[in-house]
């Protein structure tokens, strides 16, 4: 087998036990090394998606651990896994080196050369057409000329980590907690947003952007919810705004921005699933202690579209949303939002980078939006700003202060 060249990866099918019981390999033990493509990235990468698609004939090697005896084929890439199974040409193979019974074995690990190393990676989510790893080594170590020699590092390593990589989003974390990060684009309230975001979706999942890939698991979302806003004046640093997101009778997601202009970064807090009962307003006087108005209602139909960078393991979203008043749907905001959302990470955040790829984002959305000819206002244009512009206009759209909305 030779060394994974740029834009390679060795992926490691073996006993699943590995990721919940790290021991040492049995020198007879069974194990399946297939040399995966990567997406272009940069090196090394944090995320590794390895595409377990296509008819591409992938090289693998099934062994036991010392070697002594090999299998080596090619098998295309969609014939590895039939389902969350291995394919019956893993399957074979496996019990020509050693009698095993497969169904314990499944991909674990990544690992990618460097002159001076591994870098090791370690599954935390699987899907029959693809596999998603993040990075456990900070630095490579080991012999880069020796094909599985990085594998009792992965373990380790994984083993430091495993109540985080073993649970669903156990390696979700953010950066600048507390804080969101964002830009706009204002559109005209006419823009058709269904296209736009295909577009940008398809052209996300074409690789356009670089060093960045869908999110996996949830690349594309819709909302469509019930809007209630209250602009705070205070008391002191609660100034910004309390919205309330109606979900379903009685429930609400809460979300509090603290904040006294329109910027890239404010202070924000969100609680979901909040049982209101009550109205509002007193709710926001009572309960929050909030001095606020309330501010005209509305309906806000969102497309969220959501990808990863392969580079950092940020996570961030291009929202593509339309807000129309309840009480005048001709008062209508139309935006894309350009956002970084969270992390998926078992080693320090690059927090600096997070910036640097908003602006990198931003700049490719603004391209886009020229191809569409779609006139596109950049800053940081608010919800409260807009709902403001609206009452300075029109005055009486403001609803009574004990009006309980939705």
């Amino acid at each position: 087998m030779t060394d994974p060249a740029a834009g390679q990866a060795l992926l490691l099918i073996a006993d699943a036990d590995l990721l919940h019981q790290p021991r040492q390999l049995r020198p007879d033990e069974p194990m399946t090394v297939v040399t995966v493509p990567t997406p272009p990235q940069p090196c090394p990468p944090h995320t590794i998606i390895a595409s377990f698609g296509g008819n591409r004939l992938l090289p693998v090697v099934t062994r036991t651990h010392d070697g002594t005896r090999q299998h080596a084929q090619q098998i295309p890439a969609d014939a590895l896994l039939t389902g969350l199974h291995l394919g019956p040409a893993l399957t074979d193979a496996l019990n020509t080196i050693r009698r095993t019974d497969p169904r314990g074995h499944t991909p674990l690990f990544c690992a990618t050369a460097h002159p001076d190393g591994w870098h090791t990676y370690s599954r935390v989510h699987l899907r029959p057409d693809a596999g998603c790893f993040i990075r456990t080594s900070a630095t490579p170590a080991g012999d880069p000329t020796d094909p599985i020699g990085w594998i009792p590092d992965a373990v380790a390593r994984h083993s430091s980590h495993a109540a985080q990589l073993n649970s669903l989003d156990g390696a979700i974390t953010q950066a600048h907690l507390g804080k969101e990060i964002e830009t706009k684009f204002t559109l005209p309230r006419d823009t058709p947003l269904w296209p736009l975001a295909v577009n940008l979706h398809d052209r996300i999942a074409a690789g356009a952007l670089p060093e960045m890939a869908p999110r996996f698991r949830d690349p594309l979302e819709t909302w469509d919810f019930a809007n209630t806003l209250f602009e705070v004046h205070g008391p002191g640093p609660q100034r910004g705004y309390v919205s309330f997101l109606y979900t379903q009778p009685g429930l609400y997601q809460v979300k509090r921005k603290n904040y006294d202009t329109d910027a890239l970064v404010r202070h924000e807090h969100v609680n979901v699933d909040v049982t209101i009962t009550e109205p509002l307003d007193g709710y926001v006087r009572d309960t929050l202690g909030l001095i606020a108005r309330p501010m005209p209602g509305f309906r806000r139909m969102r497309y969220d579209i959501k990808f990863e960078s392969l580079r950092t393991g940020h996570h961030y979203g291009i929202f593509v949303d339309r807000c129309a008043l309840h009480a005048d749907p001709t008062e209508t905001l139309v935006q894309v939002e350009v956002e970084y959302l969270r992390s998926r990470s078992v080693l320090p955040l690059d927090e600096p980078a997070v910036f640097t790829e908003v602006e990198h984002i931003t700049d490719w959305v603004a391209g886009i939006l020229a191809e569409h000819a779609l006139p596109a206002r950049l800053d940081y244009y608010s919800k409260l700003s807009f709902l403001r512009d609206v009452v300075a206009r029109r005055p009486h759209l403001l609803p009574p202060v004990d009006k309980d909305t939705p």
